[in-house]
């Protein structure tokens, strides 16, 4: 696949993790089971599509022998990301921090993309 097919796929999983992370914070304990559901597998789904996409655009880039230190803190950041779905589980109390946590970690993440500080 070309760069920019997978940056695409890349930023579309990212876009519906975010929204099943935001779904699961705002469903908590009263939310309907149906859609905890799917934004469970929502939010399954795009891990493994962003991690696929984001490996397959580091070996566009000519990394995969030596990968850069921001893309371990990426993978780093989306290990926070796709573990997030515990806290919102077990303690829906959290969910108006987490909603508002969550996507500034993708920002960090986004942030490391575009500048590769290291």
């Amino acid at each position: 696949m070309s760069y920019l097919t997978y940056k695409i796929l890349h930023l579309v999983a990212i876009f519906f993790l975010l929204t099943s992370l935001g779904s699961m914070a705002v469903l908590g304990r009263n939310g309907d089971a149906r859609w905890k559901k799917l934004a469970g597998i929502v939010h399954g789904v795009t891990i493994v599509a962003i991690l696929v996409a984001g490996f397959g655009l580091l070996a566009r880039l000519g990394h995969l022998g030596s990968i850069p230190t921001w893309a371990y803190l990426k993978i780093g950041l989306w290990v926070l990301l796709a573990v997030a779905v515990v806290p919102l589980r077990r303690r829906p109390e959290w969910g108006a921090a987490l909603w508002l946590m969550l996507p500034a970690l993708g920002g960090v993440a986004a942030w490391l993309a575009i500048v590769k500080p290291f």
